[in-house]
């Protein structure tokens, strides 16, 4: 994504992810050797160890994820036949272009400053579950984590946003 100064604001998952291989790399070969200076070294390089391990999962499922978007994305573009103008026209036009059907982001943001509320955006919805999405983040999302109440807001303060891709 590009924010509106021009700057690239995407995480690259895939550099993250192999600094976290290397790092669990290290602590497990460090865990092999066994040469702690205190039982609490130990525990807390295992600790640490297992932290790692469950990022590292976690981040492997958001990388998946992400391909499977952009997978999907080139298989429309390489069904238009020229890939260079598929993806004009999906620049261009947006999903509608492509013979596929598009997935939404729908987010929750705030009417005067646009913030987007924290734990509020769901992707890959299709078309036919948009509205009740949206309906579950204002009605949902503010009410259970509290947004409102905590920044002295209504539900009248928010709005949906809805991004075909």
């Amino acid at each position: 994504m590009i924010d509106n100064l021009g700057f690239h604001t995407d995480r690259d998952l895939h550099a993250e992810l192999a600094t976290l291989n290397r790092n669990i790399t290290s602590l497990l070969g460090r865990v092999e050797i066994g040469n702690f200076y205190s039982w609490e070294d130990r525990y807390n390089t295992e600790s640490d160890l297992a932290n790692l391990q469950a990022r590292a999962q976690r981040l492997a499922d958001e990388i998946a994820e992400d391909d499977a978007d952009t997978d999907r994305l080139l298989a429309a573009i390489r069904l238009v036949g020229d890939h260079d103008l598929g993806f004009i026209a999906y620049v261009v036009y947006g999903p509608k272009a492509l013979p596929v059907s598009p997935l939404h982001e729908v987010r929750l943001i705030e009417r005067d400053g646009g913030y987007t509320v924290p734990g509020s955006v769901r992707r890959r919805v299709p078309a036919d579950q948009v509205a009740a999405v949206q309906r579950e983040l204002l009605t949902g999302v503010v009410a259970r984590n509290g947004h409102a109440r905590i920044w002295g807001r209504t539900i009248r303060d928010y709005r949906t946003q809805v991004t075909a891709y």
